[in-house]
């Protein structure tokens, strides 16, 4: 049994060990009948693996099972100091906010404008209104009715409404209360 030499350029066949049938079932090609073959088939066996090249895949899948954890790590840890970095700036942030606040409530006159909103203080000689019920209108939308040009009737006779109201509290029961003096 001879194989491929380089450089002498003898090729010897192998015997096949199956007496010439693989497996008992295909037929080998014979000599002279052209098989087709595939780009991919021809692709496949141009691939020669030498001792170098089997090396240099092991210490690829080597240094791939080495750094993968390592490298999942780091990255993780990058993600944790960029959450960490993030909140560190969002403090930050507050921290101005709370010294703007704070130097605002050093000055006298925002402590005066504060009195007067929040606990509706006023200074000596003025006098203090509050409004109840000031709602804007714009909240309720338009509701108001039409003007027009033309006159309407009342259903109601205003002036027999008035009558009857005067009489009614005139012929009413007198109620003395103990809070009236």
């Amino acid at each position: 049994m001879t194989t491929r030499m380089r450089g002498t350029g003898t090729v010897a066949k192998r015997p096949n060990p199956t007496g010439g049938r693989a497996g008992g079932a295909a037929r080998t090609p014979q000599p002279g009948v052209p098989v087709p073959q595939s780009e991919a088939g021809n692709w496949l066996r141009g691939i020669r693996f030498s001792g170098f090249s089997l090396l240099m895949m092991g210490l690829v899948v080597l240094g791939v099972i080495v750094v993968g954890p390592n490298l999942k790590a780091y990255i993780e840890q990058r993600q944790q100091i960029a959450a960490l970095q993030e909140s560190v700036d969002q403090s930050a942030a507050e921290i101005a906010e709370v010294r703007d606040e704070r130097e605002r409530w050093n000055d006298s006159t925002y402590v005066m404008t504060q009195a007067r909103d929040r606990l509706y203080y006023v200074n000596p000689g003025e006098i203090s209104f509050i409004v109840i019920n000031d709602v804007d209108a714009g909240l309720f939308g338009d509701d108001e009715p039409q003007v027009t040009d033309s006159l309407t009737e009342t259903k109601i006779d205003w002036a027999q409404s008035m009558l009857s109201s005067l009489v009614s509290a005139g012929y009413a029961d007198v109620v003395s209360g103990s809070g009236q003096g």
